[in-house]
């Protein structure tokens, strides 16, 4: 009974100790975690590099040349199209001051609060809100930092890899290293694939936006079709808030039949997403349930913010393939995957009746 006891107080340790962690530890352990599983995705550049004769050096260098450039590739579209829309910004900003007045008719007709009164109410909202200006700088500067950071860690972990593997290796008896070898190729090719699959989803979402508010005679269609897919790296949330900047975007350069067409193409191509995409190019690369990937998004959320819902779904994948290969961990990998229960009912009840008589 004692022992018991003791088992159950530990897991409820573990249960607080772990979140409790990983928030107070954000600071290091997000970019360091996004660090780890970008590295996991370079690798097979970084050996198909030093497949061709490079060295080791020129190798990581490449590979990290290749995520920088990717960076720079999404950079310099929104740029572009920004270019594009200042243009035309005199008949945006007409546009906007036209449905901000129609905005401000119809606050005052629900609420009797007149435009003036209104405009008042928002200066003094973003008074308050300027007090944390500060605040907001030293985040934007925290966020160029964090990202250097990354590139950093993402430098190093690639350097040092064999390194790495060597340490995790000597932690397990020589009979094990077979195995664990095999766990860690596992490790990394989930990781890499997620990364690589959500990347095919984007393309594919960019190309079926970009088709549909063409068709639809959107301005900026490339441009909304962009921020739309781009968002959609961040899971279950990412599509709303991309959805909402192209629709409002929409609205000011178009009107409200713009809206329209946006909404109906998202609809369709979300459709297509959720049950061509997603399952059959990104799903089968982390093999995790529906409610460990919903669960997973939430609890890093809360717990890294938007970085850990993006980097949730790989980080619980390599969770689940590390308890599939430990033997006191399995029945937590199972809880966690995609593999359908083998036994049926009577299964277990001639289990129980065996334990029972013995």
């Amino acid at each position: 009974m004692k022992e018991d006891v003791t088992k159950f107080l530990s897991w409820v340790l573990l249960l607080i100790a772990i979140p409790a962690g990983l928030y107070f530890g954000k600071t290091f352990l997000a970019p360091f975690a996004i660090g780890v599983v970008l590295a996991m995705m370079l690798i097979p550049i970084m050996d198909w590099l030093m497949s061709k004769k490079l060295s080791k050096g020129l190798a990581v260098a490449g590979s990290t040349l290749v995520l920088l450039l990717f960076l720079v590739f999404l950079g310099g579209l929104l740029t572009i199209q920004a270019k594009m829309i200042s243009n035309d910004w005199p008949e945006i900003e007409k546009t906007t001051s036209k449905y901000l007045k129609e905005a401000q008719g119809f606050i005052q007709e629900k609420s009797g609060l007149d435009p003036k009164a209104q405009i008042d109410r928002a200066k003094t909202m973003l008074s308050k809100l300027g007090s944390g200006g500060s605040a907001a700088l030293g985040s934007v500067g925290s966020t160029i930092a964090n990202v250097i950071l990354i590139i950093v860690y993402v430098v190093l972990l690639l350097s040092q890899r064999e390194r790495f593997k060597e340490f995790i290796l000597l932690n397990f008896p020589k009979e094990d290293h077979l195995r664990v070898r095999k766990a860690l190729k596992e490790i990394r090719k989930t990781s890499g694939g997620y990364f690589y699959g959500m990347l095919k989803a984007m393309i594919i979402l960019a190309i079926l936006y970009g088709i549909g508010f063409t068709i639809g005679g959107i301005k900026y269609a490339f441009l909304l079709a962009l921020i739309a897919a781009v968002f959609s790296f961040i899971p279950y949330v990412g599509n709303a808030i991309g959805g909402g900047l192209a629709a409002l975007l929409a609205l000011v350069s178009g009107g409200p039949s713009s809206v329209l067409v946006v909404l109906i193409v998202m609809t369709a191509a979300q459709m297509i997403d959720n049950y061509i995409t997603q399952p059959y190019v990104v799903g089968k690369e982390v093999d995790l349930n529906p409610f460990m990937t919903i669960t997973s998004v939430v609890a890093f959320g809360v717990l890294w913010g938007v970085a850990g819902a993006i980097i949730a779904i790989p980080i619980t994948g390599i969770i689940r393939v590390t308890f599939q290969y430990l033997p006191n961990t399995k029945s937590l990998a199972f809880l966690m995957g995609n593999e359908k229960p083998v036994m049926d009912l009577e299964s277990v009840k001639q289990q129980v009746d065996e334990r029972n008589s013995a």
